[in-house]
């Protein structure tokens, strides 16, 4: 190999200076064929002159990579960069191979430049992580837990948390069932490290489909350490998700009795109980953990928001009011204030608690939220002096969401052709918004205008042809509204194939499925949807279906409860007075 050139970061910066040059005057050169292997004893280029100076071809790699970037070529640019990496022993040439490469999507030497990365930088974590990251994503996991272990030992050197960079590093893996297997192995190594078999839980609950795998990953790691609050509950969560609520309470259960002082085991406890709707059981939970910390603002609003959740309004109302008189958290308790007071149909009392959100993470929501509130109980004209500052002003990301709140509302309430005019504007000052052409083909729709809702859906496509929203609105477009079953057929199916178990997606199979007289399937489909989400417009579906197969006792039902639940839904109106008036 040759000698290895030590180089700066002000060579680096005159080096990257000098591509201006080249890219001006052109540059001849010429790639190594992927097909040629390299020499050993010298990196993957040719050099721009018939020369052993290992700085020339350094200088040489280096601007051939950057001039292939500054032209897109970032393949070409990945292995130029790798050629430096391997002749420069500055840690800041492999990095950018490193990274050259990775967006490049180059992954061989993407793994070549960040293990030179790592040689050169061995206290760098994010060389480290790197590196460990390639190598999970290349199914060596052996290595992988290696070094990981080696990291997670640098990283207490340096003061930092071991685990959150453990599932940092997993977290960002692409294949997942090596993820799992190099979690294993790192376990294996590490048997009575309580906060790896943490991660591990945490991470089969990420990757896996709630199932056996996934609970005997999080029990085996409770067994192991009984006195593991955070184990047990992670145990409770793998069997709650899969379908085992009995089992979850009980170990919920056993983990207060054992750990009666630990509020995290009580939260866990009184938050599944609440979706369980156990209100009794849930409420006495709650009421110990507060006797616990009365004054725990965190853990007050941790209760109030459980609550909000769950939409019992009530104790959500008691424990932000006992926080608003304490003065703490002051702009999060006027924020889920406002929302309690919406949830409870309180408009004044929602739009003077939104009032108060002076600043945090939750002040542009409010003010969107206020704005939304008042044209509704107000009208267009009385909310425009709240949205038109919002969607003016310098912070493009709220002027968008100003104009999606206004026009969804607008939408809401029938004003299809003022909807229009506001997405209108909005697409104007943001053209091709994949936001605002959606939402504006959904009120075309409305209006009855297909074929500018199809324009609109279409233009999504082109420039996101895997657009799923898209795709289903697209699809259930054509079925519902013209006889182009077949075409929406393949649209629909696109979405149903990247997110089968999406209710409005199942919704759309379910309907093209019926228009194409396939209604024993079309049934299945939708009885599924339905069992996922009871939207006014999949029970609309669902009872035409059961209708059409004779079974008409059952669509009246599902009318009359959907109506109960939504008497203004248009589709659930006209189908009844189709079906049954």
């Amino acid at each position: 190999m040759a000698a290895m050139i030590p180089i700066g970061h002000n060579m680096i910066r005159s080096l990257l200076a000098l591509t201006a040059v080249f890219s001006l005057v052109g540059c001849a050169h010429t790639p190594l064929d992927a097909s040629e292997p390299p020499e050993s004893d010298r990196p993957e280029v040719l050099p721009l002159m018939q020369t052993q100076d290992p700085e020339a071809v350094l200088m040489f790699s280096v601007l051939a990579a950057e001039i292939a970037v500054r032209s897109g070529e970032h393949a070409e640019a990945a292995r130029y960069y790798g050629a430096a990496a391997l002749l420069s022993d500055d840690p800041a040439i492999a990095e950018r191979a490193t990274r050259i490469a990775l967006f490049a999507r180059e992954p061989e030497h993407a793994q070549r430049s960040a293990d030179r990365w790592l040689r050169l930088a061995p206290e760098s974590t994010d060389a480290s992580q790197v590196s460990t990251v390639l190598r999970i994503n290349a199914g060596d996991a052996g290595q992988a837990a290696e070094q990981l272990d080696s990291l997670m030992n640098r990283v207490v050197v340096q003061g930092g948390d071991p685990y959150a960079t453990l599932g940092g590093v997993i977290g960002q893996a692409q294949d997942q069932q090596a993820a799992m297997e190099t979690m294993h192995l790192l376990a294996e190594r590490r048997r009575d490290d309580v906060g790896v078999h943490r991660v591990q839980a945490e991470a089969a609950l990420r990757f896996g489909e709630p199932g056996e795998e996934v609970l005997a990953v999080t029990e085996r790691a409770a067994e192991r350490f009984p006195e593991s609050v955070q184990l047990r509950l992670l145990h409770a969560r793998a069997q709650s998700e899969a379908g085992h609520d009995d089992a979850a309470v009980e170990t919920l259960r056993a983990t207060v009795e054992a750990h009666p002082d630990s509020r995290e085991a009580r939260l866990g406890y009184a938050r599944v109980l609440t979706e369980m709707e156990d209100d009794v059981f849930a409420r006495e939970e709650m009421d110990r953990l507060v006797e616990m910390a009365p004054e725990d603002a965190q853990l007050l609003l941790a209760l109030a928001l459980m609550n909000l959740e769950a939409e019992q309004l009530g104790p959500a109302r008691d424990y932000l009011e006992r926080l608003d008189a304490m003065g703490e958290r002051e702009n999060d308790v006027a924020y889920y204030l406002g929302r309690l007071h919406e949830m409870a149909d309180e408009p004044e009392a929602a739009l003077g608690a939104y009032a108060r959100v002076e600043a945090g993470d939750h002040a542009e929501d409010a003010r969107l939220r206020s704005a939304r509130l008042t044209l509704k109980h107000d009208g267009a004209e009385a909310a425009r002096d709240l949205f038109d500052p919002m969607q003016q002003g310098v912070d493009e990301d709220l002027a968008r969401r100003a104009y999606l709140a206004e026009a969804n509302a607008l939408r809401e309430l029938g004003e299809y052709a003022e909807a229009r005019s506001r997405l209108n504007r909005g697409l104007v000052q943001f053209p091709g918004s994949t936001q605002l052409l959606y939402l504006r083909g959904l009120v075309h729709e409305r209006e009855d205008d297909i074929t500018a809702a199809e324009a609109d859906f279409r233009a999504i496509l082109e420039s996101d042809p895997e657009n799923i929203a898209a795709l289903n609105a697209l699809g259930y477009t054509l079925a519902d509204r013209t006889d182009r079953y077949d075409e929406a057929y393949e649209l629909i199916l696109r979405a149903y194939e990247r997110e089968p178990d999406d209710a409005a997606i199942i919704d759309s199979y379910g309907w093209v499925l019926y228009r194409l007289g396939r209604l024993e399937e079309a049934e299945t489909q939708l009885r599924r949807a339905y069992s996922l989400s009871d939207d006014g417009e999949i029970a609309s579906n669902l009872a035409v279906v059961l209708w059409e197969r004779g079974e008409r006792e059952e669509a009246r039902e599902v009318l009359e409860a959907a109506l109960e639940r939504e008497p203004g839904h248009e589709r659930l109106q006209r189908v009844r007075n189709d079906l049954i008036e």
